[in-house]
């Protein structure tokens, strides 16, 4: 039997008749034509020669049957997989305990419920790569967000792969491993595949999928919002992930511009746009918001709807965005939001979908929607560009729309696989959990927000219920997280604990270095740090100015580990590191090399710091988070387990992420690959 039926249980009896379906119906086919021999002898002994020939007709016609039968109940399998990100084991049982997820509690007691392993490290783009390829990241070759070229140490993010081309820049996705729609496909069983991440461009498969995390906005950027104010700049503006535009009213009209994708014209690079006036009428506490023939009145605290835009590319060639606005304030300052230009669902620029119409027929049935991949604006949040309400509002937005995208799918959906995301509580999780977490420096305990996670799972149990009262019993269903989630209450600067410790130098004894190793003095470098929890050793041959011999890398490793174990926080009196894990210890495949040479496991509260995701190095080695991202899972993978829940029996103590690949694949009677690990 094949090892994926370890984990889920498709139903008494039902996988052997499923495995075996065709070896019945060609036995019955070749029983019958081994009779012709014997009806043509039995023709002269008997006088009714007919009673035979029906007999090999009839079983002739029973073997074509169940062999077509067995078949079509193969590729009519229903399996339905809700992806929910992040949703964290402790507060999924507290909540069942006091009975606000009534629809998971009946799917538990009913069904199976299991911690689900993460990956290591536990980072949504690896998991997520994990669990659709049955691959850890050495099978896989996504081991970060972050990721470099050890020939120029750039850092880039392994969501997508967008260069340049002749005309207009290609896009191309960084998961090497098969996924296991990928795989149905080929055994024509359709996939239905919405949002999940690490899916861009979309790929053709048997059925339709719409991508999700890795969908950049219109710039080519994960998502660039804009803020038009009157307010004068201040220094931190300029270091703003979004883009802030100082206005200045003139006779209460403002004249600014919208932008769009950059061009190449006239061997110059240009930004796009596309011309905003602003009509203010302070006595109503609203503005008329004009652009590209569009008008739109808003009062303040409102949210527009989705707003078409468009930008010239060139050669007759235009660029289609949409764009929500919200109207913070008229006076006395003048405050509008803009989000970031999403692709336009009806008009992609790269293909979102598969086939390339389906994001448009979306649109058409369920309305414009955020085709951006991460589109819970964070970054909006924590630069006080939008109040935590006005963030709920947004987050409500994007979950809605999901939703109902959801359930119109549904009713159209008659076998094969079917995924939906969810990452709303991911989002919700990362932002409020200061306001859950007494701990925390940022907690208030008297604020209206302190519910504001648990009434996510709630909302994530009505969704459950729903598709609960849609499914009949034949349907198998599974609910499972990518991975926990943990409070994070300081920084660690590992590049700093890499110079301090004699790893990483830096020019001219500087004790501060900047992003992307502006100030590494590579010479004198043995080791240096990248994304959330990656070291690299300056390797000889490998990097670009590598130092490290070969034979020198083992003890290396076990230098930096042994002393990456004693690292303390000496304040609080606690080590910062769980453990710290070799390259050859948790990746496995072609691409295991790719990966970093040590991996670090942080305790539960202690995260890699931002400055060290883009290769910096300040002076501090651990920083207090004063952040409104509060909470995160960028920890040792064993804190940060995920949940599984199914409507049949979970055979497993704990399976691991990369084993849902092969399972599903079993379930539909599919033999997994050799090379995948789950």
């Amino acid at each position: 039997m094949n090892e994926a039926f370890a984990y889920v249980d498709p139903g008494s009896g039902f996988v052997f008749l499923q495995n075996t379906s065709f070896f019945w119906g060609w036995l019955l086919f070749f029983f019958a034509l081994f009779l012709i021999p014997i009806k043509f002898f039995l023709k002269r002994i008997k006088k009714n020669p007919c009673i035979i020939f029906g007999v090999f007709f009839i079983l002739l016609s029973l073997g074509i049957i169940t062999a077509v039968n067995m078949y079509k109940q193969k590729t009519m399998k229903k399996v339905i997989i809700l992806g929910i990100d992040a949703m964290d084991p402790a507060i999924t049982e507290q909540l069942i305990g006091e009975g606000r997820l009534p629809n998971f509690a009946r799917l538990k007691e009913k069904g199976s419920f299991s911690l689900l392993s993460t990956s290591n490290p536990a980072e949504s783009a690896v998991a997520w790569s994990s669990f659709f390829t049955g691959l850890n990241p050495g099978g896989h070759g996504i081991f970060d967000f972050v990721m470099r070229d050890p020939e120029k140490y750039s850092l880039y993010l392994s969501l997508n792969d967008i260069s340049s081309g002749s005309i207009a820049p290609k896009v191309a996705n960084r998961v090497k491993g098969e996924s296991f729609w990928s795989i149905l496909g080929k055994n024509k069983i359709p996939s239905y595949v919405y949002f999940c991440p690490n899916t861009f461009p979309a790929e053709k498969i048997p059925g339709k999928m719409i991508s999700g995390m890795g969908v950049p906005d219109l710039l080519g950027l994960s998502g660039k919002f804009s803020y038009y104010t009157s307010l004068p700049l201040k220094a931190e503006d300029k270091d703003s992930r979004g883009r802030i535009i100082h206005v200045e009213p003139e006779k209460g009209v403002i004249l600014s511009n919208i932008y769009g994708p950059k061009i190449m014209r006239n061997n110059r690079l240009k930004e796009t746009e596309a011309g905003l006036k602003i009509v203010l009428n302070p006595a109503a506490r609203e503005a008329s918001i004009d652009f590209q023939n569009t008008s739109i009145i808003l009062k303040e605290k409102e949210w527009s709807g989705w707003q078409k835009l468009s930008f010239d590319l060139g050669l007759f060639k235009k660029a289609s965005g949409i764009a929500r606005f919200y109207l913070k304030s008229v006076a006395p300052d003048f405050k509008l939001y803009m989000s970031p230009v999403n692709f336009d669902p009806r008009s992609p620029l790269f293909s979102i979908s598969s086939p390339h119409d389906f994001a448009g027929e979306l649109a058409d049935k369920n309305g414009l929607f955020y085709t951006q991949g991460m589109p819970h604006d964070t970054w909006a949040l924590s630069e006080d560009r939008l109040s935590d309400e006005e963030f709920l509002e947004l987050a409500d937005e994007v979950f809605n729309e999901r939703k109902k995208i959801l359930f119109n799918q549904l009713e159209n959906y008659k076998s094969g696989l079917f995924f939906f995301y969810f990452d709303t509580l991911d989002a919700l999780q990362h932002m409020f959990w200061r306001y859950m977490d007494e701990k925390h420096l940022l907690y208030e305990s008297d604020s209206p927000y302190k519910e504001a996670i648990f009434n996510y799972y709630e909302k994530i149990d009505l969704i459950l219920g729903e598709v609960l009262a849609r499914i009949d019993s034949d349907t198998v269903l599974v609910v499972l997280s990518d991975h926990g989630f943990g409070p994070f209450y300081k920084s660690a600067h590992v590049n700093s604990w890499l110079r301090d410790n004699g790893f990483l130098a830096l020019k001219n004894g500087r004790k501060e270095g900047k992003e992307f190793f502006e100030d590494v003095d590579w010479a004198k470098t043995s080791a240096y740090a990248l994304g959330f929890g990656g070291i690299y050793l300056n390797l000889s041959g490998r990097e670009k100015y590598g130092i490290v011999d070969g034979v020198e890398a083992q003890a290396l490793k076990r230098r930096i580990k042994d002393k990456l174990k004693d690292w303390r926080d000496e304040e609080a009196g606690e080590p910062i590191v769980k453990d710290a894990y070799f390259n050859e210890d948790i990746f496995s495949g072609p691409y295991a090399a790719e990966g970093p040479d040590l991996f670090i496991g942080f305790r539960r509260g202690y995260r890699a710091s931002w400055q060290t995701a883009l290769g910096a190095a300040p002076e501090a080695l651990i920083e207090i988070n004063k952040k409104k991202w509060s909470g995160d899972h960028l920890v040792d993978p064993g804190l940060v387990k995920g949940v599984i829940f199914a409507n049949r029996k979970i055979k497993a103590g704990e399976p691991s992420i990369i084993d849902i690949a092969p399972t599903v694949l079993g379930l539909f009677g599919v033999d997994k690959p050799r090379d995948m690990q789950g």
